[in-house]
């Protein structure tokens, strides 16, 4: 069985790929910046999540996933007024966007199960943080509607949101670290491997 773990460089991605291979499946990582230094990985790759060229390459060269996790995110915080239009749309297009482009592609290679980082903001508002928030409102969004056009065919999707994980993106934030990325981990591989099809459409709370 392959997964597809998409911004695997580091924290939650990375802790997700470690955590699959660990259960035994061959898995495919991305990130934008670089091809990511996985141990154990099957195939490694650069891809901007955002591009759909480079995203239906990804898949190409990956092979056909039985999971796909689609983890890549970026954070941009500043006040409403001072926030750019280029921030905005780098934030949607990797967050949403992205997310998009790799469930359209799962979806086309008839992968089983589909599961999709979110975080407890796609739940509520944060002051500076608009753009992420709205992305990831939509990501939930996008994984609920998914659950439903994939119920017939057997393609389970859900989303895991999280709070309060201590990686490089948090520590951007006013907010304590209250778990660790491996905590994450821990309930995507459930959801991929054991969760029973019930649960899907579902947006499973990670808060420690």
């Amino acid at each position: 069985m392959l997964a597809v773990v998409t911004g695997a460089s580091r924290g939650i991605g990375r802790a997700i790929a470690e955590e699959l291979i660990g259960h035994g499946a061959e898995v495919a990582v991305c990130a934008s910046s670089a091809a990511p230094a996985v141990r154990g990985a099957a195939f490694s790759a650069r891809c901007d999540v955002s591009d759909e060229r480079q995203v239906h390459q990804f898949f190409e060269k990956a092979g056909r996933p039985t999971y796909v996790v689609i983890n890549a995110g970026v954070l941009e915080r500043a006040p409403i007024e001072q926030f750019t239009a280029a921030q905005f749309d780098r934030v949607i297009g990797v967050n949403l966007r992205g997310a998009f482009l790799c469930a359209r592609e799962a979806f086309r290679l008839q992968a089983s199960r589909i599961v999709a980082v979110g975080s407890i903001s796609g739940t509520l508002g944060t002051a500076d943080a608009a753009a992420y928030n709205a992305s990831k409102w939509g990501l939930t969004g996008l994984i609920k509607s998914l659950a439903e056009e994939g119920r017939d065919r057997g393609i389970f999707c859900a989303a895991v949101l999280p709070s309060g994980v201590d990686t490089d993106m948090l520590k951007k934030t006013p907010f304590a670290p209250r778990l660790q990325p491996h905590d994450v981990a821990r309930v995507v591989k459930f959801l991929c491997t054991e969760a029973p099809f019930a649960m899907t459409g579902s947006a499973v709370e990670v808060f420690g």
